[in-house]
């Protein structure tokens, strides 16, 4: 059952892993550089900053608690997943007609993803691609 929510609710349908080597992402809070995400052989990593580290005001995130380990999925992450925006919107719909590109998670977070209203968290990419 929860298999058929999840397609069925899925606003991320239609989205591919990206495939285009040496895709990464920093993650800031306010000034301070949280951590990064990258894309490696098919598999989103997670890691903190130093700077993050070295820190002891703002707290882990949740879905990340331990700031010494890099964390590996197959999967990217909800945190991250709340930036791609469904393909059914207009300007999602507008930005992939005039790019003639295919949609995946690592170009629409890109073009969409810097700011969630999900949390304060800043997300730049750090390759053009």
């Amino acid at each position: 059952m929860l298999d058929y929510l999840q397609r069925r609710f899925d606003w991320r349908r239609g989205v591919s892993k990206p495939v285009e080597p040496g895709i990464s992402f920093r993650l800031f809070l306010g000034v301070l550089e949280v951590g990064t995400l990258r894309m490696e052989d098919g598999e989103w990593i997670f890691s903190y900053s130093q700077a993050f580290r070295d820190q002891s005001k703002v707290a882990p995130i949740i879905d990340f608690p331990h700031v010494d380990r890099e964390y590996r999925a197959q999967q990217l992450w909800p945190f991250f997943a709340l930036r791609v925006p469904s393909l059914g919107q207009a300007n999602v719909q507008e930005y992939l007609a005039k790019t003639q590109k295919a949609p995946d998670d690592a170009r629409l977070m890109r073009e969409f993803g810097r700011r969630s209203v999900a949390n304060p968290f800043i997300l730049e990419p750090s390759h053009a691609g």
